[in-house]
């Protein structure tokens, strides 16, 4: 391998380096991952077995604990009080149950008594006897609680070795602890424990017995670590945890420094854990060993990615290599590169390919730039403005046909360009202009083009005047960088922009006297100003506007600033006919009068004389015309010499004329309005009825004086305001609703016309009127509302009259109740809406009893005190959403409105209702007897009410039947025997209410 090949900038070696790169960070990546998940798997599988397996142990230990407490509570049952006693027959009963159950207590079985004093052992050990046992904990809590107890380990007193025991309390026939017997085992020798410890768990682990209550190993694998302390709390927060009662798995430093795999089962017996440990070095062995493996099998499989990139390359872009070097030697010549051979057709070949094609391009546009320029050259000489191209020194490059015309054209030698106009010549020795001319160097056109050719200015373009004494002329300059580099130098476009400068002012002009015309300038002021402004404009014109008279036979001077006054005088008043001048015949015949040479054409024969002793030459008169096209004056423009009007004159003088045109229209419109705002107050000024006028918001913008006469408020006091501020809450509710409905009306695409409607209106002094109205809306070209006008008439007395021919149409005269026909509607529309609801109503015939006695004996008048008070006494049984009418005579009928859904529940709350009335209209009544002359006289009399309740709901019967239902129920109950209360059960007769009892007077309801 040729290892001078390995360049830093060479493209196979960053090729085979990136290769490499991504190679060795994915498969590095791979195996990192790979190893990781591979660890957690294992942690995770090693923690469930090491899991299992201590809670099997934990299960055989804890049936081996229980076990041993049997036998100690069977022994501890079979020993009296008596045995207790004696010593000999205790120890030969010991010796006897041991016999039978076997050595379950390496460490032997004392028997205590209720002190804690040993009085019996087996095996006999004599130095235990008579030893008090108190201070051991299990032995205690038998002896004092009676509880099953396993003591912590403890060194013995007389062993002189770890141990624990086991103690069951001796108890009497009533039940008292007498004493008690303990299972002693000896850590220190082989006991039950170790079949379970003593195995290893794996190579290098093993197993724990821990009292966590103590925070002690029991017994371990590890014999060394038998009776040991665990570390206090908060020194290892792991083993904190398997305190607290964890079970693992959990991988932790162990107290003794070393890396452990752990799980825990607490045993339920003695509350103790077994605890199985493994180094995790010995756990994981497994995953470094195959991790190992990968790295190496990574590093050979990139050493090997790294060969095959570099041969792949360096086959492949082999060809690529021998193009560049043909492209490094054609590039030392000053032709174009010829096609390449293509070796192979893959993606060398096709990069070969483009490059092959990207020669021909190049060619193509070489060919391309020549016919651009030659475009080029005839699209500049084409364009109507004059374009120089300069170089960074201000030398002339190129210039179009227009600049070298104009250059011809403003040469002090005719036919001959000006000085440094040619290409080759610097430009900047021709640019200067008049220094008395240039107000500052802003407008210097040689510093210009300098700031811009030296890039301190990205460009500059600068207006100028050159005025003749015939003409006024306007130039500008343009001056633009080629690029962004200096070399490149500048281009200078210069046009000549004397109609779009004309036109500028001409907007202004006509601007100031569209201006005059919206501030209401006298139509002198503006005329004058229009001719002078033309004038101004256009330096050698003459301009004069007459006007045609009222008869429209003559013409009048409307305005000629410059034209003499004798002139003026002598046209003033001119008669409108054919050959009368220029302005006479424009009037006459309605069309434009072109006069070149007033000394020789036949329409001044007349006047010749006039115009030569004014100075006068040619004339242009325009008829002016009014929009409908009628001729309303002349618009001429005078020169001192002949002279023939070009198509800007042409236009200027029609524009002219449409001005002046809308300056005339405009003051006879506003001589009309007068005229018509004259007539118009005249006619509403003086009218009785109210004219008014809104906008389309509804704001008061005229009313006429008879509001004022009407309603107190002046004019001033009333424009401006919004139409309801002038009205009540009725007034406003009935204006919105006509408004609602015109809306919906123009919405639907229907045109209204005048509404008609009636208003009530508070005055000034707070007194109420109505008033008629009839609106009618204005509408724009489009048919848009923009506002409202109309008429308003009071109709105060009228609306007065109406509501007491209504009441006496609806009302009964002496009680002003409800009279049949008002009853008959309320009725109609309460049926209607208990059918809807669905809810029941009620009415109810009243009748008072003893009532012609009255009249016969006190006269009618009596009689009426009596049935007002009675009407006034029924209103106040009801409420105000009910109905009481009075038919006539002494017949009234009360109409109750949304009792119930249920029939039965509405007969009682129209029972509750019929007997508040009964009992109102009979208590005594106190009338006031007038005499003539004398003080009234009181009178007392009493008069029950007899009363008939029919129930509806919805139409289910007519109103006729029901008022004959209730009627008939009335009957009912004045043949009772009067003050009695029937409802109607639909049998034709009545029946009683549902609720029935007897009263002070004896009546039944």
């Amino acid at each position: 391998m040729n290892w001078t090949r390995f360049k830093g900038r060479s493209l196979k070696t960053r090729i085979t380096l990136f290769t490499l790169t991504i190679f060795l960070v994915s498969i590095w990546s791979l195996a990192f991952y790979s190893s990781q998940t591979l660890r957690a798997d294992m942690e995770r599988l090693l923690g469930d077995q090491q899991l299992s397996t201590v809670s099997l142990l934990a299960d055989e230990l804890n049936h081996e604990l229980g076990d041993r407490l049997a036998i100690l509570a069977r022994i501890a049952s079979r020993i009296t009080p008596a045995m207790l006693a004696n010593t000999t027959t205790l120890q030969a009963f010991l010796a006897q149950s041991l016999t039978l159950e076997g050595e379950p207590f390496n460490a032997g079985i004392i028997v205590h008594r209720l002190d804690g004093t040993a009085v019996a052992e087996f095996p006999p050990a004599p130095e235990r006897l008579g030893v008090n046992y108190t201070d051991i904990d299990s032995v205690a809590t038998a002896l004092q609680e009676g509880k099953l107890t396993i003591s912590r380990p403890v060194i013995g007193k007389k062993l002189q070795a770890p141990v624990f025991g086991m103690t069951v309390a001796i108890r009497d026939p009533r039940d008292h602890v007498i004493g008690a017997v303990s299972g002693v085992v000896n850590l220190a020798i082989p006991n039950f424990l170790d079949h379970i410890t003593d195995g290893r768990y794996g190579k290098t682990g093993g197993f724990l017995l821990v009292a966590p209550q103590y925070r002690q190993i029991i017994t371990a694998t590890d014999k060394s670590r038998v009776m040991a302390h665990l570390p206090s709390p908060g020194v290892n927060p792991t083993i904190d945890r398997f305190i607290e009662g964890f079970e693992g798995p959990i991988v932790f430093v162990s107290s003794v420094g070393t890396k452990v795999l752990s799980s825990a089962r607490r045993i339920p017996v003695s509350g103790w854990d077994m605890v199985a440990i493994l180094p995790t070095a010995e756990a994981f062995a497994p995953i470094r060993a195959m991790q190992q493996r990968m790295l190496l099998a990574a590093l050979l499989l990139t050493l090997l990615a790294a060969a095959a990139t570099w041969w792949i390359l360096d086959r492949q872009l082999a060809p690529m290599l021998s193009a560049a070097k043909l492209l490094s030697h054609l590039s030392a010549t000053q032709q174009l590169p010829k096609p390449l051979p293509i070796a192979r057709h893959d993606e060398v070949g096709e990069l070969i390919a483009s490059f092959n094609h990207l020669v021909d391009s190049l060619g193509n546009r070489e060919k391309a730039l020549q016919e651009s320029e030659a475009f080029k050259n005839t699209i500049l000489n084409s364009m109507a403005a004059e374009i120089v191209v300069l170089d960074q020194h201000g030398v002339i490059q190129a210039v179009n046909k227009r600049w070298r015309r104009f250059s011809r054209e403003n040469s002090s030698q005719p036919g001959q360009p000006a000085a440094h106009t040619e290409a080759g010549t610097n430009y900047l020795a021709f640019c200067t202009l008049d220094a008395a001319a240039l107000a500052d160097d802003a407008a210097n056109p040689r510093l210009g083009i300098e700031a811009v050719l030296e890039r301190r200015l990205p460009s500059f373009s600068l207006e100028y005047a050159c005025h003749s004494p015939q003409e006024l002329r306007w130039f500008t300059m343009t001056v633009m960088p080629l690029g962004p580099d200096i070399e490149r130098g500048v281009v200078i476009t210069h046009s000549d922009i004397t109609a779009v400068k004309r036109a500028e002012q001409y907007e202004q002009f006509r601007g100031r006297i569209l201006q005059l015309l919206a501030e209401g300038e006298p139509l002198h002021g503006i005329l004058e100003a229009l001719a002078q402004g033309v004038e101004e404009l256009n330096p050698g014109m003459l301009c004069s506007i007459l006007l045609v008279d009222n008869d429209g036979q003559r013409l009048t001077t409307g305005a000629a600033p410059s034209l003499p006054d004798s002139f003026n005088a002598a046209v003033n008043g001119m008669k409108i006919r054919a050959a009368a001048g220029s302005c006479g015949t424009a009037a006459f015949t309605g069309q434009r009068v072109i006069v070149e040479d007033i000394a020789t054409h036949p329409y001044w024969e007349r006047a010749r004389e006039l115009a030569a002793s004014a100075g006068l030459r040619s004339c242009w008169s325009e008829p002016v015309r009014s929009s409908p096209g009628k001729v309303i004056g002349t618009f001429a423009i005078y020169h001192r010499h002949p002279h023939s009007p070009s198509a800007a004159h042409i236009e200027l003088i029609e524009q002219s004329a449409r001005l002046a045109s809308i300056a005339i229209e405009r003051n006879l419109a506003a001589e009309r309005l007068r005229t018509s705002e004259a007539h118009y107050r005249l006619l509403t000024e003086n009218v009785a009825d109210i004219v008014w006028r809104q906008d389309r918001d509804h704001y008061f913008t005229y009313i006429s004086p008879a509001d004022e006469r009407l309603r107190g408020y002046k004019a001033e006091q009333v424009i401006g305001r919004h139409v309801t501020e002038v009205l009540t809450a009725e007034g406003i509710a009935i204006l919105k609703e006509k408004q609602a409905l015109r809306a919906e009306t123009e919405r639907r695409g229907v045109r209204t016309g005048i509404t008609r409607f009636e208003l009530p209106q508070r005055c000034q002094d707070g007194s109420l009127i109505w008033l008629e109205v009839l609106s009618t809306p204005e509408r724009d070209a489009q048919g848009t509302i923009i506002g409202y006008h109309g008429v308003s008439r009071e109709i105060t007395e009228r609306k007065y009259a109406e509501d007491q021919v209504r009441k006496l149409a609806f009302h009964d005269p002496l009680t002003a109740l409800p009279n049949r026909r008002l009853l008959n509607d309320r009725l109609q529309q309460t049926m209607a809406a208990s059918g809807r609801a669905p809810c029941h109503g009620a009415v109810m015939f009243v009748d008072l009893d003893n009532f012609k006695p009255l009249n016969d004996a006190h006269g009618h008048v009596i009689g009426d005190l009596l049935l007002v008070e009675a009407a006034g006494r029924l209103k106040s049984c009801v409420r105000e959403v009910d109905t009481v009418a009075r038919f006539g005579g002494d017949e009234f009928v009360v109409m109750i409105s949304e009792l119930a859904a249920d029939k039965y529940a509405s007969m009682e709350k129209a029972a509750i209702i019929a007997e508040k009335i009964r009992v109102a209209l009979r208590e005594p009544y106190r009338l006031s007897i007038p005499s003539s002359g004398q003080c009234a006289t009181t009178l007392t009399h009493r008069c029950s009410a007899s009363i008939g309740v029919a129930l509806f709901i919805g139409h289910q019967a007519t109103q006729d039947e029901i008022l004959q239902r209730a009627d008939a129920a009335m009957y009912e109950a004045k043949q009772a025997g009067r003050n009695f209360i029937r409802f109607y059960d639909g049998e034709q007769r009545g029946r009683e209410p549902p609720a029935q009892q007897r009263d002070d007077g004896g009546s039944r309801v």
